[in-house]
């Protein structure tokens, strides 16, 4: 079983990482071959290094990926909040080519809970959700990242409950889900049909879960995929 979870991590990685390397385009070859070829020719070598971590790969909105991001991927390393934003876009473009295989949903950047700790302005992150967005939508859709920890919670509007997705599950990733549902309660008041601190938050059991450290980021990009979908995936 433990083989099995790794193997399927690994899978969810190399997938994610090809995702991401869409987005580079020419530049994304460059820097995969740099990463795994045994040996170049110098001249070739020459001219990877003009490349640096910091060029810009991919920007919209708050999202900002460069080259530095597209190597934590592929060197397994823990996945900030562009990468699950960039992610989230990338569903967005997925959806709007096939929109018959997803449900219609809210997404809240896990910026929104980082801005407002720190008493920035993070209204941008949710005011896309009126009475009008909410009454055409499904599901509300938030990953929530805790002491380095990615896990996901999915607001089921009909049936007005909490969906959490754990690739870790533990008692106090439960209490931090029901806390940032509190304050998208008081920052939208009066936006939902119902209070949405009442709905019953539940663990979703049967998932893929990691067996590492840090692969926590992928499954929760791999979870919101699942958690849209109309139809449902193994």
């Amino acid at each position: 079983m433990r083989f099995l979870c790794a193997l399927h991590a690994l899978y969810l990685r190399f997938t994610c990482a090809l995702t991401a390397l869409s987005l580079l385009f020419n530049c994304a070859f460059s820097a995969l071959c740099m990463r795994f070829t045994c040996a170049l020719p110098a001249p070739d070598l020459r001219f990877f290094v003009l490349f640096s971590r910091d060029d810009v790969i991919f920007q919209s909105g708050n999202i900002l990926i460069n080259r530095g991001d597209i190597d934590d991927i592929l060197t397994n390393q823990y996945f900030s909040d562009n990468h699950v934003d960039s992610f989230a876009f990338l569903l967005s473009e997925k959806i709007r080519i096939i929109p018959k295989e997803f449900q219609k949903y809210l997404y809240i950047s896990p910026l929104y809970r980082l801005y407002k700790g720190y008493k920035h302005d993070y209204q941008m992150f949710i005011q896309h959700i009126t009475p009008d967005s909410v009454r055409e939508s499904k599901l509300i859709v938030q990953p929530i990242c805790f002491q380095s920890h990615w896990v996901l919670i999915v607001g089921k509007l009909k049936e007005k409950v909490w969906k959490l997705y754990d690739s870790l599950p533990n008692p106090e990733h439960k209490a931090i889900c029901t806390e940032v549902i509190k304050q998208i309660h008081e920052d939208k008041a009066g936006v939902f049909p119902s209070d949405i601190t009442t709905w019953k938050l539940q663990t979703v059991h049967g998932i893929p879960t990691q067996s590492n450290e840090y692969d926590c980021g992928i499954f929760v990009c791999k979870y919101m995929e699942r958690a849209i979908l109309k139809k449902k995936t193994d």
